[in-house]
């Protein structure tokens, strides 16, 4: 008798979805997509094309969905503020559940999320793909093989000289919970962090202004925004102590007036030596000589789809969550209380 295939449900059917997580379940034999819900029927009318799911399963009302179809996996891909019930509702319909980052825009949220994990017995798993990128693999297995030595310091950029998602969803504060920080702060600050080994952070300093997107005068590639409904910061800096006595710089910004157009990137500072992703470099020295090198020959592949076959090797085996939710509590109350320190002027304790 054939085996019965997982089935799989979307909430927030857009182009993360579509672009990014559809082609990852496509590839896996015994996975199937059954069931669509976004709040927009245009949207989950396209998706579900895409995915081959009837029109009678697609809904704009994910509880509805939730009742009407029996899932064994739901992939949430909602605006930010969305995550925590369309999470905490399918886990307590029994399923597991992959939620696109941000995991949830407050550390409460996150700590919603895991007691309903744990009540529904199920696995939680924050949809981070630059984790599972070939090079960060790499980095991550030389990192852990000890060539950095004592890892002591690292930096994580994630700024543009002009890239704001113009869509309310990303700018306006009760559909997104921020700005640059929840977009693409959180992706380079929990790549850094996995990389050093997920140390446990006790405080946090920082700034989270709106400095540029409001002003008549600037403008984008990617079109307009809406400077009357624009709510969250357009840059943020924070600098992070870890219990280890590791420390980390952040810096992440949708509009900075710099020479390049992007700068996604990680550094990593130990005493024997240091790294850098994307390019998978590392830096030493050797009998008095500084040493350059690289790391190449990696496989082409996708973070994404990588992520994807990660969450479903480990449903299918029984193993703990590839990302799991409290690594990514540590990385929102980071964030979180950058926000906390802009407003109060002050270092904020997280232990």
């Amino acid at each position: 008798m054939a085996k019965q295939k997982l089935r799989v449900a979307v909430i927030g059917a857009g182009g993360i979805f579509r672009g990014a997580h559809l082609p990852g379940w496509q590839k896996l034999a015994d996975v199937e997509v059954v069931a669509v819900a976004d709040i927009h029927r245009p949207t989950a009318e396209a998706t579900a094309e895409a995915a081959g799911v009837p029109k009678e399963r697609v809904f704009e009302d994910f509880t509805e969905m939730l009742r009407k179809v029996e899932v064994d996996i739901v992939d949430v891909c909602t605006p930010n503020k969305a995550h925590t019930p369309a999470t905490v509702a399918s886990l307590k319909a029994g399923a597991h559940v992959i939620c696109e980052k941000p995991l949830a825009a407050t550390p409460a949220e996150v700590n919603k999320m895991i007691q309903a994990r744990d009540k529904a017995g199920k696995l939680l798993m924050t949809a981070q793909h630059k984790r599972f990128t070939p090079s960060a693999r790499a980095l991550k297995s030389y990192i852990e093989g000890g060539a950095l030595g004592d890892l002591y310091y690292a930096r994580a950029w994630a700024i543009r000289r002009r890239g704001v998602p113009g869509r309310d969803t990303f700018i306006v504060h009760d559909l997104s919970g921020g700005g640059p920080c929840l977009d693409i702060g959180v992706h380079c600050l929990d790549l850094t962090m996995h990389l050093m080994g997920c140390p446990k952070p006790v405080t946090v300093t920082g700034v989270a202004p709106m400095a540029m997107a409001g002003l008549s005068d600037v403008t984008g590639p990617w079109g307009p925004w809406d400077k009357q409904k624009y709510d969250v910061e357009d840059f943020a800096a924070g600098f992070v102590r870890f219990e280890n006595g590791a420390s980390l710089s952040l810096e992440c910004s949708w509009l900075l007036n710099m020479k390049e157009r992007e700068i996604f990137s990680a550094h990593l500072f130990g005493t024997k030596a240091g790294v850098q992703f994307p390019a998978a470099e590392f830096y030493t020295e050797k009998d008095g000589t500084l040493i350059d090198g690289q790391l190449v020959h990696m496989p082409q592949e996708s973070g994404h789809e990588n992520e994807i076959a990660a969450f479903h090797e480990a449903i299918v085996k029984g193993l703990p969550s590839p990302v799991p939710a409290e690594e990514s509590l540590d990385v929102i109350k980071i964030l979180d209380g950058i926000y906390r320190s802009h407003k109060s002027g002050r270092e904020i304790k997280l232990a």
